[in-house]
């Protein structure tokens, strides 16, 4: 089936590849169209649609500014996309839709998962739980704001080697000679060429996005998971940058040593499922669905808010004082440091 890229992203690190994913994976380079495409899927949006909505208008969410000074009503369909951000340029003029339609695959799958075993609270074989690790893991890396960090990450070794092959084409023979021990040879294995690290910077999704996933998925997939039950009036949120990484125990590390990492024993990678679920990956040992008051959705939708990059979602017009509370950081950690995405 076209687009099961993912069952190489996991399947040797876990040792299990899902029957789903058992179709040869080929080169795809596919016809010009499909340029609008949403980071945020609108299968997965669609859980949040208003119930309110009247019988005969399309159903829509509501988006919010993050400060929630704002918000307005858009149909799932509208919100979340730009032209052409996952295509792979062919080198001869053919848009390669391989990660467009990879990731189309994946949402459908979720929504299959979602309506078939989350929504009733039912257990998840090993099949379906790799399914779900999969799709936490693009929700994570495929947003704007990963996009635009990678680029500025790369952007800073590309200039640095640029700025070396202008000073070593500037300097004297003599100069040159001199080089080799200022700067000793590295393993041929440890190099990176330059060719990499130029499209890492300017393509970082094209470039980066599967060898990031055969990376997370497999660390993903070997931590704990619960799904939390809203109950009630209480729902979750989302955003635009949903899959957050969190450690409440960060602080208590060097100050160099605070970002959350999926090793450290506190961490918890958020992502909401729908108004009425949200799936924790943690080291905890805390597994299962677990219902959880209303408090609790709350700390965790100031959470959500709070590491959005410019909206955050709700299935209504509404907001809650508790989610813009800054709160009182631990020690000296300063409420920034706090809010940062892990990386």
């Amino acid at each position: 089936m076209q687009g099961k890229w993912w069952r190489a992203a996991y399947a040797p690190a876990v040792g299990h590849t899902p029957a789903a994913f058992a179709a040869p994976q080929r080169k795809l380079v596919f016809v010009a169209k499909h340029g609008k495409q949403h980071y945020i899927p609108k299968c997965y949006l669609k859980a949040w649609c208003d119930p309110a909505t009247p019988p005969r208008q399309d159903p829509y969410i509501w988006v919010l500014t993050k400060d929630g000074a704002q918000s307005r009503r858009k149909s799932p369909d509208n919100v979340f996309h730009e032209t052409d951000m996952y295509t792979i340029d062919s080198g001869d003029g053919a848009r390669n839709l391989l990660l467009e339609h990879g990731l189309s695959q994946l949402e459908h799958e979720f929504a299959q998962l979602r309506r078939d075993k989350l929504d009733g609270c039912r257990s998840l074989d090993v099949d379906e739980h790799l399914y779900l690790v999969a799709f936490a893991a693009a929700m994570y890396l495929r947003t704007p704001v990963q996009r635009d960090h990678q680029a500025a990450q790369w952007g800073a070794v590309l200039q640095l080697a640029d700025e070396m092959m202008a000073v070593a084409k500037a300097a004297t023979p003599e100069e040159r000679a001199s080089f080799p021990s200022a700067f000793p040879p590295s393993d041929p294995k440890d190099r990176i060429p330059y060719e990499d690290v130029k499209a890492a910077a300017e393509r970082p999704m094209q470039t980066l996005f599967l060898p990031q996933m055969r990376t997370l998925v497999p660390m993903l997939a070997e931590l704990d998971y619960v799904i939390l039950l809203a109950s009630g009036e209480d729902r979750f949120i989302t955003s635009d940058f949903p899959c957050v990484w969190f450690d409440s125990e960060a602080h208590l590390r060097p100050e160099w040593d605070r970002g959350a990492g999926l090793l450290y024993p506190g961490i918890e990678v958020t992502l909401p499922l729908s108004p009425q679920q949200m799936v924790i990956f943690n080291r905890k040992g805390t597994n299962g669905y677990v219902s959880v008051p209303g408090d609790i959705v709350d700390d965790l939708n100031r959470r959500t808010r709070f590491h959005c990059h410019e909206f955050f979602v709700n299935s209504k017009n509404s907001t809650r004082p508790v989610w813009f509370d800054l709160g009182r950081p631990p020690g000296d950690v300063a409420i920034e440091d706090e809010l940062e995405p892990g990386a």
